[in-house]
């Protein structure tokens, strides 16, 4: 069955993290909407799957609350729900990296609406793009132009990060949907980088809005679809499985088990 799959986030300092997960999860059971919702401190982050009314009604009740005004959900189809069932949880933070500022005094890169960055790479303009998804993650997919980190996990950005000189570029940072990319842009910014930037949206929007140029591979989706191409139709890569990451023809490149078939 046909189904729409949306996908939102937004840093906020919240006072009352409990209460709002306790109340989308009423809202979410009710609507029978399947997936994630992760509520902390720090904000909201979603990837919800179910009918395009009940998206709608739980989109519309969140820009009633003050500090969800504005709010828009990204949404994309699919041909069945990618998530076997509804999960909501509170969390200190919203992701593994942990920023100990309030989000008041964070100060993130600019976002970067995609049209704007297909144009630079369209006319070479000089600047950094930096992945700062997990390495399996680039090896599926990246921009063409990208630079890639060492990085298993998103916790390992810093260390990995700390070695990124400072230059004149824009340094301009991707990730799927745009809040690990939103989060690595502030820590940047805190350590010297002077013109950080973030793509709006993540490469999800990216291919939304400007579909696959400058891209090569597909783009891992942390869902039942595993993976996306630019057209955002489900791909399904073969995953290992001992460490169920994506594999190449080969061995697999993570932790070194061969393919199913073979000894």
């Amino acid at each position: 069955m046909a189904c729409v799959c949306a996908a939102a986030y937004r840093f906020l300092d919240l006072a009352d993290p409990a209460a709002l997960a306790a109340e989308l999860a009423a809202v979410c059971a009710r609507e029978r909407l399947l997936g994630t919702v992760t509520v902390a401190p720090e904000g909201l982050n979603l990837a919800l799957a179910g009918g395009a009314g009940a998206l709608d009604r739980l989109e519309r009740h969140l820009q009633r609350e003050t500090p969800f005004a504005g709010l828009r959900f990204r949404r994309s189809a699919a041909a069945a729900p990618p998530f076997r069932r509804l999960q909501v949880q509170q969390r200190p933070s919203l992701l593994a990296l942990r920023l100990e500022a309030p989000v008041a005094d964070r100060r993130p890169g600019r976002h970067l609406p995609p049209e704007r960055l297909r144009a630079w790479l369209d006319e070479g303009r000089p600047l950094r793009l930096l992945d700062v998804r997990n390495r399996f993650e680039s090896r599926l997919g990246r921009f063409a132009a990208a630079e890639t980190l060492p990085l298993e996990r998103f916790r390992d950005f810093p260390a990995a990060a700390g070695r990124l000189a400072p230059d004149d570029r824009p340094l301009v940072t991707y990730c799927t949907g745009g809040i690990r990319c939103e989060v690595a842009s502030a820590w940047l910014g805190e350590r010297g980088h002077a013109d950080v930037r973030q793509l709006s949206g993540g490469v999800l929007h990216y291919f939304e809005r400007c579909g696959g140029r400058h891209w090569r591979g597909d783009c891992f989706v942390f869902d039942d679809r595993l993976a996306v191409d630019a057209a955002l139709r489900a791909t399904r890569p073969r995953l290992c499985p001992r460490c169920q990451r994506p594999l190449d023809e080969n061995r697999c490149p993570d932790c070194g088990a061969p393919p199913l078939g073979t000894d």
